[in-house]
């Protein structure tokens, strides 16, 4: 046993408590569905993706947007996530240029790239007193084939006109001399002191370090804010409904009708922003079930995060670590730390975040109201507490813990636009793991729709087998 904690393994059970809910403002009473509605859009969905879609929508259209939430805003896993702002992809970048081909792949990367300017204007126009930081973030590697996928990366970046990311690799890296040519100059060798300085870790189990713009925000509690600004600006074109689970959108003959609560909200387009929450129906006139391709339906998989506060002010960061010796192969997923400042009511503290552990849903419907297992942070003490503040003591209460419903497809590619066979329907969904700042970046390219633009094809745009 530890002098100042705890036996390692007796964390208990712990409610589902997230630090970006709690700094959420009281909602006030429920403002379910009444009455029939028609109207221009309906947006399903009232997290980051909802909130930017209909921001941008009643910003660049003369369109009446309904907005319709099936609990309170941002209490899905736009208030259960990590709160980070990245714009890489799960998959790696020359990875879904092969698919896709290289246009089409940089310039769905610099579109991302783009959002952070999206989530500024927003929270600008909005008025929001939401913590935006952004600095520079680090991932650790330790095989050839981390820094060989990540330089292949770079390498179309280059080739497309982007930034490139900085990589770093130790010259004690027992692969440094098997690094291909093609790669000079793409990346540095540095003192492997340098790799454990950036990732803040001790020894030689990291071997090279990719870094890139990051951030952290607590998008909950701007999608709140957002949320109000569109109600005091758009009196006479935004309405919005909570506590009204949409359980069916009908298309077809030029409309899109969703039925929620025995009411009907009839609309010329209906825009899906529902993440990893599934339990509604899309179906045609007929009757027959509205799908994506395979590898864009997406599915739900449990996310767990914790947190702690530390009274001594730390500058903000985001780090990952890989676990798995080859690039997507192997069941073990990486961890991150993050770390920001975080208003109390009395202080300001630095709040150091955890996660990486997850869990497969295996049929069942998510229910935010599980505890999160002992186990699970059991085991953020013994594989991640290391890298967030090893001078912290195994086994000691969380200030948060929480779990959310990431989103993730088959394709692992968010899919943003109009389903290819029914104009009526849009999609912004599809988080796939990797921050929010791409849920702001669908709501500005399905707003671009709505007004009329002729976009170019990307691989975001939905597609049927």
């Amino acid at each position: 046993m530890d002098e100042l904690g705890p036996e390692r393994g007796q964390h208990s059970d712990q409610p589902n408590h997230s630090p970006w809910v709690a700094q959420l403002e009281p909602d006030g009473p429920a403002r379910r569905l009444s009455c029939d509605l028609t109207t221009d859009v309906v947006v399903v969905g009232a997290g980051i993706a909802g909130v930017a879609t209909s921001f941008f929508t009643l910003r660049a259209t003369d369109r009446n947007v309904v907005l319709v939430e099936r609990d309170r805003v941002a209490l899905g896993a736009t208030g259960h996530n990590a709160g980070q702002l990245t714009t890489y992809f799960e998959r790696p970048l020359h990875d879904i240029a092969s698919e896709f081909g290289a246009q089409r792949a940089l310039q769905a990367q610099a579109a991302l790239d783009a959002a952070h300017d999206l989530l500024d204007l927003m929270a600008a126009e909005a008025g929001s007193t939401v913590r935006v930081e952004r600095f520079v973030g680090h991932m650790g590697m330790f095989t050839l084939d981390h820094v060989r996928v990540h330089l292949l990366n770079n390498q179309l970046r280059r080739q497309g006109g982007l930034s490139t990311e900085t990589v770093v690799v130790s010259e004690d890296a027992e692969f440094l001399a098997d690094i291909p040519r093609e790669f000079d100059g793409l990346y540095e060798v540095v003192p492997q002191s340098r790799v454990c300085e950036l990732l803040d870790t001790e020894g030689d189990a990291y071997r090279a370090v990719l870094s890139d713009r990051k951030g952290c925000a607590n998008s909950a509690a701007l999608t709140q804010q957002v949320l109000a600004h569109l109600e005091a600006t758009y009196p006479d074109r935004f309405r919005y409904a909570d506590r009204t689970p949409v359980e069916r959108v009908v298309v077809g003959g030029g409309r899109a009708v969703a039925h929620a609560l025995g009411r009907t909200i009839s609309a010329r387009h209906a825009v899906l922003c529902t993440n990893g929450f599934v339990d509604h129906v899309v179906e045609d006139l007929l009757g027959a079930e509205v799908q994506l391709a395979q590898d864009q339906r997406v599915s739900g998989l449990v996310g767990y995060m914790a947190a702690f506060a530390e009274e001594d002010r730390r500058p903000p960061a985001a780090t990952s670590y890989i676990r798995n010796a080859r690039v997507g192969v192997g069941d073990t997923p990486y961890v991150y730390v993050t770390r920001r400042a975080y208003d109390l009511a009395s202080s300001t503290v630095t709040l150091t975040c955890m996660g990486g552990p997850e869990a497969e849903l295996d049929g069942r419907p998510y229910d935010p109201t599980l505890p999160v297992p002992g186990p699970v942070l059991d085991a953020m003490d013994d594989e991640i507490l290391a890298f967030a503040q090893p001078a912290r003591h195994r086994g000691l209460p969380f200030d948060f813990q929480w779990h959310g419903l990431m989103g993730y497809s088959d394709g692992l590619v968010r899919v943003v636009g109009r389903h290819p066979e029914h104009a009526e329907l849009l999609y912004n969904l599809g988080c796939n793991g990797v921050g929010f700042l791409p849920s702001v970046y669908g709501g500005d390219r399905i707003a671009r729709l709505l007004a009329g633009q002729q976009l170019p094809a990307s691989i975001f745009d939905p597609r049927v087998d």
